[in-house]
């Protein structure tokens, strides 16, 4: 989301949108400009700074500003000689040299005025900044101050995906960093950070996503290789007006520096500092703002991943449109949606859903209207097994056994199926652990699109950890299918408090990360 505060008749909103760009709240504008010149001094009497999605100069303005202040530099010289910016929008651009132009004193004179427009016309330009001829455009000098807020567009949706020459295209400037599905913000960091000097300070706000998604992996590994991670914010929910999207703020710094700042919340208040951040190959960078959103701190689990237990499938639209015509109300199947599926408990015979189009109770899959699609009854005879069914985009890990396979899953949840010797009921509780959740959260958070939920795919959930004691683990295990099987809410509530306590045991948790745990999971889980 670039700051962009023009909105014309014809463009509007959605204009904005298509673009990536929505305005950028001043004190959100003034944090990262902040942060990244915090304690920053110029590498020589070259430096400059640049705003590669510009917009109409908010972070132009608020670094030309601060960094005038920090290199002891009259702002005249700051505007004539520093300054760059880029942005696809020519009247964006215009906006942008206007706003930076009004920073002139009064008192300069005439000459000089038009000394300095003169050069922020020629220094902030409509050009592409995911161009491979920019260079020839702003100069091949590095930057000792990378700032803004770039364009936000998610290659999943079909209004704003890249076209595959234009994704080809990042692939290829970002040597492969960017690629398949990662917001193009991405391909804007790694980018910046390659711009930087030695000492150099970027200062991005991030979709929340940037820190955990896995295609934003080869961005983040990208950026790790040259810069270190010097500060982190986000908060829970969106600072745009006009947009329902979670952010984060990064400032990265090439070379020559170590330790975290981080803060959190639209106050920006400060999370206690960190020694270190993320290094390359780390799976996500959530871990280290996560805590913000309430999150217990506790160190990874020592025990084996759930892949040793079990195996776990996720379904695709191909099997969501499959179904179309195959929808009963009297059938071989039952169709099982997340909507369904709670902790412990599923309430198909009771909950209506709404399926491609249409208003179910107690939906159900003929396999006779599946008869002409060989693939979709392939699909319905592997999954017609005993299960574990796993929702997604929940506050736990909410997971119910399907003892006898007569469900069907409807996309998107997820499939676990446990190894032979394994029990259905074991596999369900080192799913639905209250450690599981909370390992999730920690390296998940801000993937999910509430900022409360966890979101996992197949096989970052069998990457969770099982437990280590597994006398423990037993009896967690026959705690949840007490629970399972309860006759009222009361009952069900009880036992499966009393399975979370038995599964922190299970992963011989210190009473103190215990307590944490638990605390964290029961105000999530929302028993009565």
């Amino acid at each position: 989301m670039r700051a962009l505060e023009s909105a014309t008749a014809e463009g509007g909103v959605s204009q904005r949108r298509a673009q990536g760009a929505h305005y950028t709240p001043a004190w959100l504008v003034e944090h990262v400009v902040g942060e990244a010149l915090r304690g920053w001094r110029p590498s020589g009497e070259g430096w400059r700074l640049i705003d590669p999605a510009c917009g109409s100069g908010n972070f132009l303005v608020a670094a030309a500003r601060a960094a005038s202040h920090a290199a002891s530099e009259p702002i005249e010289v700051v505007l004539e000689r520093r300054v760059y910016g880029v942005d696809i929008d020519a009247e964006a651009v215009r906006l942008a040299r206007e706003s930076l132009k009004a920073l002139v004193p009064r008192s300069a004179s005439a000459e000089v005025r038009a000394r300095i427009a003169r050069a922020i016309d020629e220094h902030v330009i409509v050009h592409d900044a995911l161009s491979a001829s920019l260079e020839a455009a702003i100069g091949t000098a590095p930057f000792d101050l990378v700032v803004g807020n770039p364009p936000f567009l998610n290659q999943l949706e079909r209004g704003t995906a890249a076209s595959r020459q234009r994704a080809s295209d990042i692939a290829a400037l970002t040597d492969g960093a960017v690629r398949r599905y990662a917001d193009i913000a991405a391909a804007f960091l790694v980018t910046g950070a390659r711009r930087l000097s030695r000492g150099g300070r970027l200062g991005f706000v991030m979709p929340l996503s940037f820190l955990a998604a896995n295609d934003a992996r080869g961005a983040r590994d990208a950026v790790l290789a040259s810069c270190e991670l010097r500060a982190l914010w986000s908060c829970r929910s969106s600072p745009f007006a006009e947009a329902d999207v979670r952010v984060c703020a990064v400032v990265l710094e090439r070379g020559g520096g170590r330790g975290l700042r981080r803060s959190f919340g639209e106050s920006c208040d400060a999370l206690a500092p960190r020694d270190f951040g993320p290094a390359r190959g780390d799976i996500s960078w959530a871990p280290w703002i996560s805590d913000g959103f309430g999150v217990p701190a506790i160190a990874p689990s020592a025990g084996a991943p759930i892949s040793t237990i079990a195996s776990a499938t996720a379904d695709f639209r191909d099997q969501y449109y499959g179904l179309r015509g195959a929808i009963v109300r009297d059938g071989d199947l039952k169709l099982v949606t997340t909507r369904h599926v709670d902790l412990a408990a599923c309430s198909w015979e009771s909950a209506e859903v709404r399926v491609l189009g249409e208003r179910f109770v107690r939906p159900m899959v003929s396999l006779a209207a599946l008869a002409s699609e060989p693939e979709m009854l392939r699909w319905a005879a592997a999954r017609r097994v005993p299960k574990v069914l796993v929702s997604t985009q929940t506050r736990v890990m909410e997971a119910w056994v399907d003892e006898r396979g007569e469900s069907l899953p409807l996309v998107p949840l997820l499939t676990v199926t446990p190894h032979d010797g394994v029990s259905l009921w074991m596999a369900a509780a080192a799913v639905a652990s209250p450690v599981v959740a909370v390992r999730a959260a920690q390296l998940y958070a801000g993937a999910a699109m509430d900022a409360m939920a966890i979101k996992l795919s197949a096989k970052q959930l069998l990457a969770m950890p099982c437990p280590v004691d597994h006398d423990a683990w037993r009896e967690s295990a026959a705690r949840f299918e007490r629970a399972s099987r309860a006759s009222s809410v009361a009952t069900r509530a009880a036992e499966l408090r009393a399975f979370a306590e038995s599964s922190c045991h299970a992963h011989a948790l210190p009473t103190s990360e215990a307590g944490e745990v638990l605390a964290f999971w029961n105000s999530r889980a929302r028993l009565s």
